[in-house]
């Protein structure tokens, strides 16, 4: 009876430390929230879209100096991706909230 109950003790233990061990996908951790709007300088804070921004900025024929990767706004769609919405010439407000960005 006391080998069935470590034995028990110790798969429990194994369960447990194996599914703390599993980190969560990288892009789940650092994307956009599907649904929201975000300025380029928020995307860059939540996490590595520099490279994202640049490629969807460069695929509507907009700049892609810093002011049009930090002053965009986006759309975040499902599995972090991101849409063009306008370039913000006045920069962005809510970037430090957590309400939706917007232009100034």
């Amino acid at each position: 009876m006391k080998l069935t109950a470590t034995f028990a003790t110790f798969t429990a233990f194994v369960a447990t430390a194996t599914t703390a061990s599993v980190p969560e996908p990288l892009e789940a951790q650092q994307s956009c929230n599907a649904g929201g709007v975000y300025c380029g300088t928020s995307l860059l804070n939540k996490g590595n879209y520099r490279d994202h921004i640049i490629q969807v900025l460069t695929a509507i024929g907009q700049p892609t100096d810093e002011a049009h990767i930090i002053n965009s706004l986006f759309d975040c769609l499902s599995g972090g991706e991101i849409r063009f919405i306008s370039f913000c010439a006045n920069g962005c407000g809510g970037t430090t909230t957590t309400n939706p960005d917007f232009c100034l």
